[in-house]
């Protein structure tokens, strides 16, 4: 058997942590945590599910503000201590799979790997509640349905590699992986992505948070920056939103990508 593990780094994510790791320990993949100094009770969490899947917890501590090249560093050298065939970048807040119904990303992985290819590359869709829901708590990805085709360049989510690969994915802000060879196996898999769980989760995940100020000076989270509460509230309509018939459909449609997120929407589109 191909053995995968995802590296996750985190800071107050318990909530979806509890969605996402009995999925992969379904799919026999291992995780490694990053944990930014949480204190939303997620180290209990950790404890329960030790080798269920979690392999080991990294803690990187916090400095007062968000450093996503800090994490990146790392991510890097926890990379270089696995022994695993494969790795993958891997949020809380995300789910993914491969493109074929029914298809896992294990499944997708060990496709990659039979026929010769090295890493795989994903599309994003964000989901997003109805303006009054609240899946705080919940089993999100069965229950929001709206979603957009967030793409403002192509094959920029190149986020599951073969480990002996060794790749840099600083620059890119861990986007894209490069100085190596790459084989990408066809066509993009899923990466669903379930930025927000309501209003007021949009709120307090983005209202207050502080960036490094490096990274905002080289440009990095530039669309997380200067956020107001009008411009956090969801969208009762928008040409980019589109809603799937169940959670586990794989229904996309990727003719209409947004080059950006919904807070940057036209006020048109909000109540």
């Amino acid at each position: 058997m191909v053995s995968i593990c995802a590296v996750i780094a985190v800071r107050n994510e318990a909530h979806c942590l509890r969605v996402l790791l009995p999925r992969l320990a379904r799919q026999n993949i291992d995780v490694v945590i990053l944990d930014n100094g949480s204190t939303d009770g997620s180290l209990e969490l950790y404890s329960s599910l030790r080798d269920r899947p979690l392999l080991m917890v990294e803690h990187l501590p916090y400095q007062g503000s968000f450093t996503l090249l800090g994490q990146l560093h790392a991510k890097q050298a926890i990379y270089g201590r696995l022994r695993h065939d494969w790795v993958i970048h891997h949020d809380a807040d995300e789910v993914m799979e491969g493109q074929s119904p029914g298809q896992t990303l294990r499944e997708a992985i060990e496709a990659a790997e039979a026929s010769g290819c090295n890493a795989l590359n994903f599309d994003e869709f964000v989901f997003l509640p109805e303006a009054n829901a609240d899946h705080f708590g919940r089993d999100y990805p069965a229950e929001i349905l709206r979603y957009y085709f967030f793409e403002p360049r192509t094959n920029r989510l190149n986020r599951a590699w073969k480990r002996s690969l060794h790749p840099n994915g600083l620059l890119s802000g861990g986007h894209n992986i490069d100085g190596v060879s790459l084989s990408f196996f066809p066509g993009n898999q899923i990466l669903r992505h379930y930025i927000v769980l309501s209003e007021a989760h949009a709120r307090q995940k983005y209202l207050h948070r502080t960036f490094s100020e490096q990274e905002a000076r080289q440009g990095w989270h530039r669309n997380r920056l200067n956020l107001t509460d009008e411009m956090l509230r969801l969208p009762h309509d928008s040409p980019y939103l589109f809603r799937l018939p169940a959670g586990e459909a794989k229904s996309f449609r990727t003719d209409r990508p947004s080059p950006t997120h919904y807070w940057e929407w036209s006020a048109a589109f909000i109540d």
